[in-house]
């Protein structure tokens, strides 16, 4: 089957293999997942707390920081005990391409991805025989102070495969090739 993908980091050339077949893991893992965040002098953010004392600017930026990546970290921690536990059968947010089934769909995505900042270097279709799961990102746990119950039910919503029509995703694992270079935005 074919899907689109949006290239945000390191432009893709056509014939290109993406494999997750063996559990590899995706830049979502690497960005969310092993990130620290430390002051230049190595300090982190339960340091600093420990001093009890008025922040620094660069404090002030190592504790957002930390809360910014920790609570995604959190966040997809939860969505991936819920898969194991109860949606095994679905590809893993850690060990995927994230694609859509359509140009329309993909462009939403780029929609919200410039509303962050975040450049898009290429679209480009790719084509993969394996099993892929469709959701909708809106109906991930929230990153926000809400308990770790309801954020284990917002993710069992997530997996149940609900789509709301507002911000579909197609995670697709195992063997993927990249078929042709829809646009290039660079």
């Amino acid at each position: 089957m074919e899907y689109y993908h949006l290239v945000t980091r390191i432009p893709m050339y056509k014939g290109q293999i993406i494999d997750f077949s063996n559990g590899e893991h995706n830049r979502l893992y690497e960005f969310w997942m092993k990130r620290e965040e430390r002051t230049e002098d190595g300090r982190d953010v339960f340091d600093i707390l420990n001093e009890k004392r008025m922040l620094s600017d660069e404090e002030e930026k190592v504790l957002v920081n930390y809360v910014f990546c920790q609570s995604r970290a959190v966040r997809e921690t939860i969505t991936e005990y819920v898969r194991k536990n109860s949606f095994s059968h679905r590809p893993s947010r850690f060990s995927c391409l994230y694609v859509c089934d359509s140009i329309e769909g993909a462009l939403k995505w780029k929609k919200n991805f410039e509303q962050y900042n975040r450049t898009v270097l290429q679209l480009v279709k790719v084509k993969s025989n394996t099993p892929a799961f469709t959701g909708d990102a809106s109906l991930l746990p929230k990153v926000n102070g809400d308990s770790f119950d309801k954020k284990i039910n917002q993710a069992n919503r997530y997996w149940s495969g609900e789509l709301l029509g507002v911000l579909e995703e197609t995670l697709l694992g195992g063997k993927i090739e990249v078929v042709e270079i829809i646009e290039d935005y660079t």
